[in-house]
């Protein structure tokens, strides 16, 4: 549903996947409160840049992810998701349950690893900590998506 004479937008997304999770970054400048449900099988977000433009979108996954343990990062350009799959496995053939191409979806190749490439051991805790870490670097917020208050307000103090 979008506001009388307000088209609804769609953000860039891309995504990259690794056996245990997936990448996922929602491309909107300067959004400072971003609305933002995450439910097993689906991802919400709302959100105005900073020309406050309003962007909108909800992605149905092709499986089911952990809300639990997956988290996002607000950062000035993105909002970056680390989404842990309810099943480690076999790659998704696909991120979402639709199958089609959508022209604002595209895959993330700096971050994508093939199934069979060697890459860091994502079931170690040790690992997956020191990522999250590497991920929330630079004026990031980060966020357990069980917790979705604004904690912006109290990292500035």
């Amino acid at each position: 549903m979008s506001q009388e004479g307000v088209e609804k937008r769609y953000p860039a997304v891309a995504w990259a996947e690794r056996k245990n999770l997936i990448h996922l970054t929602v491309f909107v400048t300067d959004c400072k409160k971003p609305e933002i449900k995450l439910e097993t099988d689906k991802l919400f977000f709302k959100g105005k840049n900073g020309e406050g433009t309003t962007y909108e979108i909800t992605l149905e996954f092709l499986k089911e992810i952990n809300v639990d343990t997956s988290k996002y990062f607000v950062k000035d350009r993105e909002i970056t998701f680390v989404l842990m799959k309810s099943e480690p496995g076999p790659y998704w053939n696909r991120l979402l349950k639709e199958n089609k191409k959508f022209h604002w979806l595209k895959i993330d190749f700096d971050k994508w690893k093939d199934e069979d490439d060697s890459d860091i051991d994502m079931n170690d805790e040790s690992d997956f900590e020191e990522m999250m870490k590497q991920m929330s670097g630079l004026k990031s917020t980060s966020n357990d998506l069980n917790d979705l208050e604004d904690e912006s307000d109290e990292e500035k103090e």
